[in-house]
């Protein structure tokens, strides 16, 4: 078993030798008694948010606690494009057809590329499809988009649209609990 299987240590990475700028052979391990109750992610534009942010996720569905995302941009819908046989046919339905052409390859050829590169990558950073496999298993993954129809729909309120005025005048004003004695 890595080091990283272990419960608790979320497996961020590798460090980084600030000299060369490439990856050692030691491993980043978060430990994930240290995230409570709440976290936040602040960075420079393209400094890593997004990969760090599903990097946690996956590690913690990897360790069997649930994770509730709200994610207003649409970035971690990407949680859902995971391969564990890292396939060429698993990548074809995102290839861009007009990507290929640029290419000089066909969509085919361009998604056996694709295929190729996410598995030298990830090996590189010692994962595998097996445990890619094993997230799958792990979570029950679903996108939930209110208002409108690209996932799971999901209601929370009717609408927008402010309660008649009768409504208001039947409950006691907020403001009363508010009040200094």
């Amino acid at each position: 078993m890595q080091d990283y299987e272990k419960l608790g240590a979320f497996y961020l990475g590798r460090a980084v030798d600030p000299n060369t700028n490439q990856p050692t052979d030691e491993l980043l391990l978060y430990d994930s008694a240290d995230l409570t109750t709440h976290a936040v992610i602040i960075g420079m534009t393209g400094s890593g948010k997004t990969g760090l942010g599903l990097s946690l996720i996956e590690e913690a569905l990897m360790d069997g606690v649930p994770v509730l995302a709200v994610d207003p941009k649409g970035d971690l819908g990407n949680l859902l494009l995971t391969f564990p046989h890292l396939a060429p046919g698993d990548f074809r339905p995102w290839v861009d057809e007009a990507e290929a052409a640029r290419a000089g390859v066909s969509a085919d050829e361009l998604a056996a590329q694709k295929a190729a590169l996410w598995r030298k990558g990830l090996g590189e950073w010692g994962q595998s499809g097996e445990r890619i496999r094993t997230l799958r298993e792990k979570a029950d993954f679903a996108v939930y988009t209110p208002g409108g129809s690209a996932g799971l729909p999901v209601s929370v309120l009717k609408g927008f649209d402010a309660p008649p005025p009768r409504s208001w005048t039947t409950r006691t004003p907020c403001v009363s609990a508010f009040r200094a004695p």
